[in-house]
């Protein structure tokens, strides 16, 4: 379920998505870019995130900055999550800090604000009803938010093009279109965004492709009218692209029952 911000908050959130399932116990789920950060509220049982091996237990509240590469989260339990998704500038605007430093790291939202963190967390938790849950964050939110227009950066001009393009744009036709050098436009994604260009604008072609997949599943059209129509030379540059942001193929993601969300879901583990 997703529920759109306040007005004021909607220049740094793009929703807020609900997540729930009372039946899953020591099940694997893939999480993978969509373009987007952020900032996670777990209010069931704990949730494992698996890296090198290793098994760590999520904080109850974290944040996750631009994905270089998928992530595998176990649930040992039920899943109850409030996901603040950000728009891809969203999260560094909200932190102030450079959204490179962000990339690919998964925070205990206590490393910035160990005080009011566990306050929050408690008041999450206790909440039975999902509108009040979203009342806490939001204000708390809104008491972080520096008033500012983050979207008037040259990087959200740039994503805010590439979206309507669906990601079928080069890098020299976006800095031609911007009238700025391809250098200019990296530092700006460096600092806001936490990919290039030319990752988000894959990132984002992908998540096309997947938005076809799911929406004309049923449908008799072949894959490939999918594949060509979301701008990939061929079916072998788009799995090549997918197994690269989500590990999985196209198949294996329209073949899952329990989609989570369009970039979280359960994967069988061999």
């Amino acid at each position: 379920m997703q529920i759109l911000p306040s007005p004021l908050l909607s220049q740094i959130v793009k929703h807020f998505l609900i997540i729930e399932n009372d039946k899953t116990v020591n099940v694997q789920h893939r999480m993978f870019a969509d373009g987007n950060t952020g900032l996670v509220f777990n209010y069931q049982d704990p949730i494992l995130h698996v890296e090198n091996g290793l098994f760590n237990i999520l904080p109850n509240i974290f944040i996750y900055g631009q994905p270089a590469t998928f992530q595998n989260i176990i649930s040992i339990g039920r899943i109850g999550m409030l996901i603040v998704v950000f728009h891809p500038f969203g999260l560094s605007s909200l932190l102030r800090i450079p959204a490179i430093e962000l990339k690919n790291q998964i925070l205990d939202l206590k490393n910035f604000y160990p005080i009011e963190t566990p306050i929050i967390s408690d008041q999450v938790i206790s909440s039975v009803d999902v509108f009040n849950r979203i009342h806490i964050i939001e204000n708390f939110l809104t008491g972080k938010l520096k008033i500012q227009n983050p979207s008037s950066n040259l990087a959200s001009q740039a994503i805010e093009i590439i979206n309507k393009n669906n990601g079928n744009l080069s890098v020299n036709n976006l800095t031609s279109f911007l009238q700025v050098s391809e250098r200019q436009l990296q530092r700006s994604f460096e600092e806001h965004i936490g990919v290039s260009p030319k990752r988000y604008s894959g990132i984002i072609r992908i998540q096309h492709f997947l938005k076809l997949l799911r929406t004309n599943n049923s449908s008799q059209k072949p894959l490939t009218d999918f594949v060509y129509d979301s701008g990939f030379f061929d079916h072998a540059h788009l799995i090549r692209e997918m197994k690269n942001i989500s590990g999985i193929t196209p198949s294996q993601y329209i073949s899952q029952k329990n989609l989570l969300a369009a970039n979280f879901l359960q994967i069988s583990v061999k």
